[in-house]
């Protein structure tokens, strides 16, 4: 039997067959093994910083945990703690570099705000460039936390000037 008879054997494309639905099951479990480590490595990271991050562990009625708790009472607790909105952040320009703006929120807390090419900044209905932001400048940041503190801004927003 030569080469091309073995080919064209039912037994060995059985096999061959066998091999490639093998190949894509193992590919198809490595991509889900992928997925599921990026979303622990996400919540694991949440849960490290969870009692940090939202004061303390939940507790309801008389010092227990769980719900009943009055949402009043919970938004009181958080009240001059300095939290940060991670994705969000409002104030007025202090600095400007060509990759960097450092801006003041309304508790007088300093947030650097990192900028790139793909950063759309509008100003009303005109897309401008970070050149044309200056200090004093009210604006409105979109993006992405980063471990470090800085927030790596998608969408930039400039409020109308009050002079």
């Amino acid at each position: 039997m030569n080469i091309q008879e073995k080919i064209k054997s039912k037994g060995f494309q059985i096999a061959v067959l066998f091999v490639g639905v093998i190949f894509v099951a193992l590919v198809s479990f490595a991509g889900g093994v992928a997925v599921g480590l990026k979303k622990a490595r996400f919540s694991y990271k949440f849960g490290e910083n969870y009692e940090r991050n939202f004061g303390g562990p939940f507790r309801g009625p008389a010092g227990m945990r769980g719900p009943g708790r009055d949402p009043g009472e919970m938004m009181r607790d958080f009240e001059g703690r300095g939290f940060r909105n991670a994705h969000g952040i409002a104030g007025e320009i202090i600095s400007i570099t060509d990759n960097k703006i450092v801006l003041k929120d309304r508790d007088g807390q300093e947030n650097s705000i990192a900028v790139d090419d793909k950063t759309l900044i509008k100003r009303g209905r005109d897309t401008i460039s970070v050149n044309e932001l200056k200090n004093d400048d009210r604006i409105v940041v979109m993006g992405k936390p980063g471990d470090d503190g800085t927030v790596s801004a998608d969408l930039i927003r400039v409020f109308a000037s009050n002079n």
